[in-house]
């Protein structure tokens, strides 16, 4: 056994080998698998990293310290992809989807950086749409209209949607952005969102939604480490905007932003001292527009300063293209101011370097139109009046030509615009109808809802008011049974009188009271109207048909077949009514003959 010692940042690490060769590669990769450990740990500690403190936050506490963790600070990609499988773990365990969504959102911006991995080794346009999905499944809107802005700019730079499906996306998610509130997606970079979505309205030639678009970024652009590219491009093509309308006084606010920004930046980077010198000679560039060429000069001499060709540039070509640019504005300057001794230099630079990217890297067609301009112009103060003409039909040509590219630039572009538009507009028009389909579903099923609720509602009342008639009428017909009985027990009581009258007559006895009760009406006119009552409740139609059936009925016969409704014989009749049973017959022979003669 052989000891080996290995030192990690001053730590000595003691490993114990046989010194074989199968050995000796497991000895290699336990060393390498410590270094990568040992690594990331002090990644971690570097940016004030904990798993244990990750795990004890709340769930607002874990979002908030994914948007602010700098992963764009570390420059190890296998360290990002460690600290985004350590994150998302602790996420999922503690059920806190959303943290985990802005987990997932990182790593797909990070996913461009050499080593940096998505988990499971998907696309980032798969994570995407995972996202989208699950941000849906969970209720988060804001989650998932970044999902689904990213998701639509991945398929248009691969193709896969056309320009007027991504046109009318774009607008769409907009407007989804606007109802939920831009200032919810500030974790998201609504800047950028806001930015991305106006350049595609720009190369459309759509300034006036480009610049909707433009106003909302600048609202929410930010200076400071990664946003520094957003926050420039915002105020550069504002300030483009303005100057495309020849308002120069706004365009040179922008100009100044841009300019006052970088001009303290600190310590400077290749990136910060391009806009600074780019938004210095812009500057000048305006200020000459404006008429203020003496204002403008200092700002033209420092931005060529800062824009000319270094000894070593890295990239001639582009090296020489910037202090062109800048070369033209400075030009434009000194011969406005009235120092053509001092443009005279400028301009043999600028042919120079016109020279030389023509021959060596390529040189835009129409790029000399401003120096042959400011030749011209320069020819014409030394007198020069045929070399100056000369210039002046060179840049007049090269502007006939480039007006006529322009406008056929300008027409695609238009019908570009055009077929996008129409496509918007169908869309909308689908979605609308669909939506007044779905309002027309919405409005039947409640309609339809309202209905079976009327009708249950009057169903169950009047089976309600059926049952409480039933037992109204149950109640009448027992009142009026009771009523019935007790005139059936006062007409018994009757035939028992006749037969004591009878009795006492056949002994020669007489009761004068006796005879005198005999021949009282059961039924009284009070009795009968109580008793007519609680008749037509218990049969409601019966007397009216009695009268339909036999016209002219007179109110002895109804009493007569009411009677005989209840199946009361023809004597409980007689005594009930207090006439004689042959009054009875008399009474059925007349209705018969009524009947007859209704018949006949």
């Amino acid at each position: 056994m052989v000891v080996n010692k290995y030192y990690i940042w001053g730590t000595p690490i003691i490993i114990n080998v046989a010194i074989t060769p199968k050995a000796y590669k497991r000895h290699i990769c336990l060393a390498l698998l410590l270094l990568a450990f040992c690594s990331n740990n002090r990644a971690f500690a570097q940016f004030g990293w904990s798993a244990a403190r990750f795990a004890a936050m709340d769930n607002g506490q874990r979002f908030r310290y994914v948007h602010d963790f700098p992963f764009y600070k570390i420059d190890s990609g296998a360290v990002v992809t460690a600290i985004f499988e350590q994150i998302r773990s602790i996420a999922q365990k503690q059920g806190d989807i959303r943290t985990e969504l802005a987990i997932d959102f990182y790593n797909c911006v990070s996913s461009g950086n050499i080593g940096v991995k998505l988990p499971g080794g998907i696309s980032s346009d798969s994570l995407l749409r995972y996202i989208r999905v699950k941000a849906k499944q969970n209720n988060l809107p804001i989650e998932e209209a970044v999902a689904d802005y990213n998701v639509v700019e991945n398929a248009a730079n691969s193709g896969k949607i056309s320009v007027e499906q991504r046109y009318t996306r774009l607008i769409e998610i907009a407007d989804e952005m606007q109802a939920l509130g831009y200032q919810n997606f500030k974790d998201y970079y609504i800047e950028n969102i806001m930015l991305r979505i106006a350049m595609v309205m720009w190369n459309l030639e759509d300034y006036e939604k480009a610049y909707h678009y433009l106003k909302i970024a600048e609202q929410y652009a930010r200076t400071g480490e990664e946003r520094d590219w957003f926050y420039t491009q915002v105020m550069s093509y504002l300030q483009t905007y303005w100057k495309q309308k020849k308002d120069y006084t706004r365009s040179l606010q922008y100009a100044f932003k841009i300019k006052n920004y970088y001009d303290s930046y600190t310590p400077p980077t290749e990136f910060s001292e391009f806009w600074r010198g780019f938004s210095t000679i812009e500057v000048a560039d305006l200020l000459v527009k404006q008429g203020k060429a003496a204002e403008g000069e200092p700002y033209a001499d420092k931005g060529y300063l800062l824009s000319k060709t270094p000894a070593h540039p890295q990239n001639l070509g582009q090296a020489y293209e910037r202090e062109y640019d800048a070369l033209i504005v400075l030009i434009d300057t000194k011969l406005s101011v009235g120092k053509v001794q001092e443009a005279a230099a400028y301009i043999n630079r600028a042919q120079f370097i016109k020279k030389y990217l023509e021959e060596n890297k390529g040189f835009d067609y129409f790029k000399p139109i401003r120096l042959y301009r400011y030749l011209a112009r320069f020819n014409e103060a030394k007198g020069n009046a045929t070399e100056a003409l000369n210039y002046v039909h060179r840049a007049d040509m090269l502007q006939d030509s480039l007006n006529k590219r322009n406008d056929v630039h300008r027409l695609a572009q238009a019908q570009l615009r055009h077929e996008s538009e129409k496509y918007a507009k169908k869309i909308a028009s689908v979605e609308q109808e669909k939506s007044t389909e779905k309002m027309l579903r919405n409005v039947s099923v409640i309609v339809l809802a309202l209905v079976i609720t009327f009708g249950l509602f009057y169903y169950r009342r009047s089976q309600a008011r059926r049952r409480q008639k039933e037992l109204e009428l149950a109640a009448t017909k027992q009142q009026l049974l009771q009523q019935t009985q007790i005139l059936r027990e006062k007409s018994e009581q009757a035939d028992k009188l006749h037969a004591e009258i009878e009795r006492l007559s056949a002994t020669g006895q007489r009761s004068d009271y006796l005879e005198q009760l005999t021949q009282a009406t059961i039924l009284t006119d009070d009795d009968w109207a109580t008793f007519r009552v609680l008749f037509e409740k218990a049969y409601p139609s019966f007397i009216s048909e009695q009268k339909q059936q036999y016209p002219g009925i007179t109110p002895a016969e109804i009493r007569l077949v009411v009677l005989e409704k209840l199946e009361l014989t023809t004597q409980e009749m007689a005594n009930m009514l207090g006439v004689s049973k042959n009054t009875i017959h008399q009474t059925r022979l007349r209705m018969r003959k009524k009947q007859e003669s209704v018949t006949a």
